[in-house]
């Protein structure tokens, strides 16, 4: 019973809604830049206009919306990196709890394929799906600024802030596929899977704005991939990278051994 094929499947109407949405966004969102960028004093001036907070919030003290890149920094990336997490979590989370909401999973258990097995098919659905997203978005992206930006711009600055969501989006679709072994509805799991992504958004917002606080910023995925940093050091750096896999796939690990021993409801 190939597992794999029938997620890819089921799972395409989804990362196509999701993946043109985003992409287009970002075309529309690239397009105007030109018109913007014509006054680039003003586009600064423009932004010494936002509030201390907001600037803080979004990394904003590092870019600069002169810059075509950093237009897209401040513009396209939150956009892109919560709402993909969010598609992520919801596809975590769904495909591991549909089996028991739908009640098919003692059809699937019954076929000569084990629990191991189950979930590493599912897994690598989710991963190819993410992978799917964002090389649909860092496509459009790409050839709108190829089309519509008109100056030069450092397309390994661009191609950083593509590739910096992909390991937040896969951290989240990991945590969507863990929380899912705590429910039995699918509803729910999403629902909390949503909620986990929301919820540490608005963590590292908090940390971000906050001195006080700041630490908890960086008990947040979002930290560690932060338009700013990236734009303003010029790399994505090597250790955040290192720990964001390390902790998607010490989720991963921690599902297949729990699912293994888990009772199942029918």
């Amino acid at each position: 019973m190939n597992i794999l094929s029938r997620e890819l499947r089921s799972n395409l109407r989804g990362l196509l809604v999701w993946a043109l949405t985003l992409a287009l966004l970002n075309l529309l969102l690239i397009a105007v830049y030109p018109s913007m960028a014509a006054d680039k004093e003003a586009l600064d001036e423009l932004m010494e206009l936002f509030p201390e907070a907001m600037i803080r919030m979004f990394g904003m003290e590092k870019l600069s919306m002169a810059d075509p890149v950093g237009y897209y920094g401040v513009e396209a990336y939150f956009m892109v990196v919560l709402f993909g997490s969010i598609y992520a979590a919801i596809l975590g989370a769904g495909i591991l709890a549909k089996e028991e909401d739908d009640k098919t999973i003692e059809f699937l258990l019954a076929k000569p394929v084990s629990r191991g097995r189950v979930i590493m098919e599912k897994m690598l659905a989710w991963v190819l799906n993410v992978l799917a997203l964002n090389l649909c978005i860092g496509l459009v992206s790409w050839l709108s600024f190829e089309l519509f930006v008109t100056g030069d711009y450092s397309r390994a600055a661009l191609f950083r802030l593509l590739l910096a969501p992909l390991l937040v989006h896969l951290f989240f679709a990991a945590l969507g596929f863990f929380t899912a072994l705590f429910f039995t509805r699918r509803k729910a799991s999403l629902s909390a899977s949503i909620g986990l992504v929301l919820g540490l958004y608005f963590a590292n917002s908090i940390g971000q704005v906050s001195d006080t606080v700041k630490a908890l910023s960086w008990l947040t995925p979002f930290r560690y991939m932060d338009p700013g940093d990236i734009f303003a050091e010029g790399s994505i750096n090597p250790l955040y990278a290192l720990l964001l896999l390390a902790a998607s796939a010490a989720l991963v690990a921690t599902t297949w051994m729990l699912y293994r021993r888990r009772d199942i409801t029918a």
